[in-house]
């Protein structure tokens, strides 16, 4: 009797605990099937972009004035805004780093355009000096580096944020790394010479990274032959390390002078073969390189008249731009950076003789429909481009839009009495979020 009444106290137990399973797992789908899943779309931060600012004399006029790095006249800034929630007025001129923002949700270069001209006539700096004012960013590489007797590097670094960023930086020489830190308070502009960084290096390149906010970085270049100056530019960030570059806008202008000449640094631990080719109208040239781990090469590029498309391809990813220099009307260089690939961009004009260079990277024709803005009217041109093929147009106005169905690549090249440039245009956006919310 006592075993019959144990076994049926067992049985209720379990029963009970069965019950309760049943219980609460039906609860937990019943919940389930209670949930409601909400989309939401969450706006991107306003697009700023930022322009370096003005040129900056190291030495003082006479270049013997020890410590004293200061900027001198100011840039003249072109914009192409089609935004309709700028933040801030448009800057016209600007000795300082100057940026513009828009809040508008769709964002590229269409919404948001900027590039910044100066020319310059000092004793020991003649030239233009041109950059295309970019998106600040968090981390970033500058190959266009030089400390060779001759030649002169400023680093130009701006906090356009309200938060203080701590930068760490690497100076890349060829064989070796030279890293520093230092902070930027918030809106704050610092001017760096690198002499002391690059130890007479013909050749450097700088990464930076930031603790936390983005960062406008540019370097401006001078050289000089002598005592006669020989031309000056700014370059914003250079294309991160690829094994794959195009650049578009190199023509010669220094024949029987001094030829373009690619630089080209692996970053990485493992040596690379480059292949360049140039396309120029039919002709096609090729040229080789092994580069080092941690070392620079140098191309010289034979390119014949006219615009050329440049390629390189390579086993590990590299930096790499060209150097071109002009002898007409004045000494001056500019730097051919990697082009990047649209299908439609935006892109203000200067006040100086523009070209604009369009390339065709790949092999098939391509169509791209051009719009110039001047005065409040537009004009439309339709172009075809063969493959592998350039074309240079003279332009004026205040801007152009390009749109195609296929990419290309586009420069602007400012040729004028007062010196030589080129401008690369990135584009310039943030992403929003697309957020899955359950709701119970």
């Amino acid at each position: 009797m006592k075993q019959l009444l144990r076994a049926l106290t067992v049985l209720t137990v379990v029963g009970l605990t069965f019950g309760h399973w049943l219980l609460i797992g039906n609860t937990a789908v019943a919940e389930r099937s209670a949930q409601v899943v909400k989309s939401v779309s969450v706006e991107p931060l306003p697009l700023q972009v930022f322009c370096p600012g003005a040129f900056v004399e190291v030495g003082g006029p006479s270049g013997v004035e020890l410590g004293s790095v200061l900027r001198f006249g100011e840039a003249l800034i072109s914009s192409q805004v089609s935004a309709e929630q700028l933040i801030g007025e448009i800057p016209l001129r600007s000795e300082q780093g100057v940026g513009l923002s828009a809040a508008d949700a769709l964002q590229s270069t269409n919404l948001l355009s900027l590039l910044q001209v100066q020319a310059v006539d000092r004793e020991r700096a003649i030239g233009l000096a041109a950059s295309y004012c970019q998106k600040p960013r968090s981390s970033g590489w500058l190959i266009n580096g030089s400390a060779v007797v001759g030649s002169e590097s400023v680093l130009i670094a701006a906090n356009p944020s309200e938060i203080e960023a701590i930068v760490e930086l690497e100076v890349h020489l060829p064989g070796g790394v030279v890293s520093d830190r230092f902070a930027l308070a918030p809106f704050e502009q610092k001017l760096i010479s690198t002499a002391g960084y690059a130890n007479g290096e013909q050749a450097f390149a700088i990464f930076f990274k930031s603790s936390g906010p983005a960062l406008s970085m540019a370097l401006q270049n001078r050289q000089t032959r002598g005592l006669t100056p020989t031309g000056i530019e700014i370059e914003p960030l250079s294309a991160d390390p690829a094994t794959e570059h195009v650049f578009t806008g190199l023509r010669p202008l220094t024949a029987g002078f001094e030829n373009p000449s690619m630089r080209i640094y692996n970053p990485g631990a493992t040596a690379t073969e480059v292949i360049v080719t140039a396309f120029t109208g039919e002709s096609v040239e090729l040229f080789r390189a092994n580069v080092q781990p941690g070392n620079f090469a140098e191309v010289e590029l034979l390119v014949q008249d006219g615009f050329a498309l440049i390629t390189l391809v390579s086993e590990q990813p590299v930096l790499a731009a060209i150097k071109n220099s002009s002898i007409e009307p004045v000494l001056d260089f500019a730097w051919v950076q990697p082009a990047q690939k649209f299908t439609s961009v935006s892109l203000p004009l200067s006040s100086y003789q523009n070209t604009l260079v369009i390339s065709n990277p790949q092999a098939l024709p391509v169509e791209i429909t051009l719009e110039t803005f001047s005065s409040g009217r537009s004009s439309v041109q339709n172009l075809v481009i063969a493959p592998f093929d350039s074309l240079g147009l003279p332009v004026r106005g205040s801007g152009v839009r390009l749109d195609s169905d296929l990419e290309f690549v586009v420069a602007l090249e400012i040729l004028d009495k007062f010196g030589y440039s080129l401008i690369h245009p990135t584009e310039s956006r943030n992403l929003g979020l697309d957020l899955s919310i359950r709701v119970r």
